[in-house]
């Protein structure tokens, strides 16, 4: 399996094995090239995902009157990029395929090997075991805290010192307040802390993928992951 990069770039293959991307994420292209008239064109857009393999992947532009890409003649190139956790993801995309509807539009392109952040990530994020689960409940939003409610399991993706990733059966937005519960693989004492809800992204009707970015972890607790991470980074 192609491994992800701990540094400042994410591998294609693993962004879509992670379900780091999946139909209805959403995502930005910002397109230059020529008009027909010969002058500059520069679009930036948010798009929506539609589908994506390992070759090529199609995104979809919704328009309200008139298609802005209705006088572009060349492209000189097209950035794709997205968030995760925080952290915008982008590379240089090629055009492959335009298909046109009534007010929307859908891009195909083809699919890049790398993806680069924008900025240098501030900290490790490693991937877990598949097997490895995370127990959480609600306890109030944007960080303000009211009345537990009812556990719920997930199993949880990646973890760094700034944050996890999981998957749920349980329907979540972002800024909910979380209280979650797990144990590192190999790391005998089990961790509880508190996170916010940074992303949400349907995976199937039952199904979600949940990014988490952690509130007030106690120095020791950041050390432990600290190490985790680094001791399994080769």
């Amino acid at each position: 399996m192609p491994s992800h990069d701990r540094g400042d770039k994410m591998n294609w293959t693993y962004a879509l094995t992670q379900h780091i991307l999946v139909p209805r994420t959403e995502c930005k292209l910002i397109i230059v090239g020529e008009t027909v008239e010969g002058q500059p064109f520069c679009h930036e857009d948010r798009v929506f995902l539609e589908e994506a393999d390992l070759d090529a992947f199609s995104v979809s532009l919704e328009f309200e009157l008139v298609n802005p890409l209705d006088h572009l003649q060349r492209i000189s190139f097209i950035e794709f990029s997205f968030q995760d956790q925080g952290i915008v993801y982008y590379s240089f995309v090629s055009f492959k395929e335009l298909i046109t509807e009534n007010s929307s539009c859908v891009l195909k392109l083809l699919s890049p090997q790398e993806l680069y952040s924008y900025q240098n990530r501030r900290h490790h994020r490693r991937p877990l075991p598949s097997s490895t689960p995370i127990t959480c409940r609600v306890v109030g939003a944007r960080q303000r805290f009211y009345d537990e409610t009812p556990l719920f399991e997930g199993t949880m993706l990646e973890i760094s010192r700034s944050g996890t990733s999981m998957i749920t059966g349980q329907r979540l937005v972002q800024s909910l307040m979380l209280e979650i519960s797990f144990s590192l693989p190999d790391v005998q004492e089990p961790i509880t802390l508190s996170g916010e809800v940074r992303s949400s992204i349907p995976l199937s009707s039952e199904s979600f993928r949940v990014g988490i970015e952690f509130h007030d972890v106690p120095p020791q607790i950041l050390d432990l992951i600290d190490i985790y991470c680094e001791q399994t980074s080769s």
